[in-house]
């Protein structure tokens, strides 16, 4: 290794400032028993950021780490997966792990809607895991993917139904169900199957109420109140496994070639915990024949997965192509809605318009949303989460729901219990229609998100591209450093190549690095900007070997002869770093 640092070591990553105001884990806060283990090459540094020496490191450390506690945020009622009698498959599987690890298991009950990820690694910083992450999901650092499982039609075993296509035409007339926010559910609407679906609502008191937990509505096909449901397989296989129901699972992952309908899943961690991540995958690997036995006893129906922990039988659907943008995915309302009927009984048995709104904007479901709020509900109060419901529909990025509730008197920049505003729960969840709607109606692009960082730099340390490129035509200032190392958005987004395709699913953002930085550049981003080091944008993208990015700033005039305050200029630093592309490109432009 060169002795000059890598510039992962310059620049302290973003990412991992936005999560947590802390730099210490978690985990290693109240666990470790020697103080190297809150300490390190790894320490406050996003895990992406690291490099192959620094990520060694972390490895080995998490042979020795002991963990007295791990804090886990988990749902208190949804099963088979989770509850708080700890009944659920995860519960078990972390059962398993933290007797392997020494731990001792402490929860923090969450309903998994909303914003899970905020509330576990945010401002709160008070869990270490969540259980059930898709390995690409965003704002957390996952472990190898543990199974790999498939949403399902489902529908009793002497009805003999054998469907296999969501194009069949019994499924228009058969007495059909689905939860109201699911993959399956955009999948049968885009082949024309919504009339007269059954819809089960999204609800918040499935802790207290479990009649109201997703899993009865496979109950009601095996009562014979329902033909079909489509379901979480999960769901249905504790159902068929567990309780003994006579059903039939019918995987629905090979029935649509662009709405993914199956996922590889993992436990989440803070992306600054290296070596938490490293223990669980140590665990992970030590305890398979155990965790797939909790597995297949739930009935949880496993997908093929060559780099799963659980290889899974089932055939997998393999590459999808998304032809939306991720930016606003599932911002679209739904054909359904919960009817007024059903709606009229849950307020006669005590629910209030205020709960029932926000279960209803988190399904997207305007048509209710404005009955509720016509029977008097606040369109600005705050759950018991501390979430409004404008920032709900912001981060789901539900045009409609925002319009209908900003009509009704919502405050724009009404935060939230975190100090957050919906405007930057748009930016993280990279809802580029929220965002420039929010803007047009009077959210202050200025406003500085939980510790000072700029909304621009949120968006890019996220890679939420499309976000940041809405700010960026919005007007936002393109030279705010993002904190106090002095990073603005050029240099944070000149580490970024352009996004590869993922083998298994690819979700596709309108725009990416170049797109933005040629966006931050005609807005006049100071190109010779440095930061508290010394160092500049085209340093950056030599450390990462970025060669468009160099031909676009050195087009944009950057300084080839600028040197950091460790003396290097950026033809140095890819000298050092062993970076071929970036050497050759700077030869080239900076002595043609």
């Amino acid at each position: 290794m060169s002795e000059m640092p890598r510039l992962g070591r310059w620049v302290m990553p973003v990412a991992a400032l936005v999560l947590a105001a802390v730099l210490v884990s978690p985990a290693f806060a109240d666990n470790a028993a020697d103080s190297a283990y809150r300490s390190g090459p790894w320490a406050g540094k996003d895990f992406n950021q690291l490099d192959r020496a620094e990520k060694d490191a972390a490895k080995q450390a998490a042979l020795s780490a002991h963990f007295r506690v791990l804090r886990v945020c988990a749902d208190p009622g949804n099963m088979p997966l989770s509850n708080h009698h700890k009944q659920g498959y995860e519960n078990k599987i972390l059962d398993v792990l933290a007797k392997s690890m020494g731990a001792r298991l402490q929860y923090y009950w969450r309903a998994y809607t909303g914003d899970i990820v905020g509330q576990a690694f945010g401002t709160s910083n008070e869990c270490d895991l969540l259980m059930d992450m898709p390995v690409h999901a965003s704002g957390v650092l996952t472990t190898m993917p543990i199974y790999r499982t498939t949403y399902v039609l489902v529908s009793r075993t002497d009805e003999h139904l054998d469907i296999k296509s969501l194009s069949d035409p019994r499924l228009k007339k058969l007495r059909l169900g689905v939860f109201q926010i699911s993959a399956l559910r955009q999948a049968l609407q885009n082949h024309g199957v919504y009339k007269g679906v059954q819809v089960w609502p999204v609800r918040n008191d499935t802790e207290w109420n479990p009649a109201h937990q997703p899993w009865n509505q496979v109950q009601e096909v095996a009562d014979g109140k329902l033909d079909v449901v489509g379901a979480w397989g999960p769901m249905a296989g504790w159902l068929k496994t567990l309780k003994g129901e006579p059903l039939t699972l019918q995987p629905t992952n090979l029935m649509d070639d662009s709405v993914p309908m199956e996922f590889s899943l993992a436990i989440g961690v803070p992306p600054r915990d290296a070596v938490l991540h490293y223990a669980l995958n140590d665990a992970l690997k030590a305890n398979r024949a155990a965790i797939q036995h909790i597995l297949e006893q739930y009935g949880v129906p496993l997908v093929q997965c060559p780099n799963c922990l659980i290889a899974g039988t089932l055939p997998a659907h393999g590459s999808y192509m998304v032809a939306h943008s991720l930016s606003d995915a599932g911002a679209k309302p739904t054909h359904w809605t919960v009817s007024r009927a059903q709606l009229k009984r849950w307020l006669a048995q005590g629910s209030s318009v205020n709960k029932e709104l926000y279960d209803a904007v988190i399904a997207n479901d305007v048509s209710r949303a404005a009955y509720l709020i016509a029977k008097g509900a606040d369109v600005n109060q705050l759950t018991n989460l501390g979430n409004s419901p404008l920032m709900t529909a912001s981060r789901n990025g539900c045009v409609p729901m925002i319009k209908l509730l900003v009509a009704h008197g919502a405050n724009v920049n009404l935060p939230d219990s975190g100090g957050a505003t919906p405007l930057q729960g748009a930016v993280l969840r990279n809802r580029a229609d929220a965002i420039r709607f929010l803007l047009a109606h009077g959210a202050n692009i200025a406003r500085a998100a939980p510790h000072g960082f700029t909304l621009l730099t949120m968006a890019l340390a996220d890679q939420q591209y499309d976000a940041a490129y809405a700010l960026i035509k919005a007007g936002v200032d393109v030279n705010a450093p993002g904190s106090k190392y002095r990073l603005t958005p050029l240099m944070i987004v000149a580490s970024e190549r352009p996004p590869s395709a993922d083998s298994r699913v690819r979700l596709v953002q309108i725009h990416g690095p170049m797109s933005v930085a040629r966006a931050l550049l005609a807005h006049k981003a100071q190109v010779n900007a440095t930061d508290a080091q010394g160092v500049t944008a085209l340093m950056i993208a030599a450390a990462h070997d970025n060669s468009p990015m160099i031909g676009l700033l050195m087009q944009a005039g950057a300084n080839p002869n600028m040197k950091s305050a460790a003396g290097q200029t950026a033809h140095d630093i890819a000298v050092s770093d062993g970076n071929l592309g970036a050497r050759r490109i700077l030869d080239m432009l900076a002595h043609p």
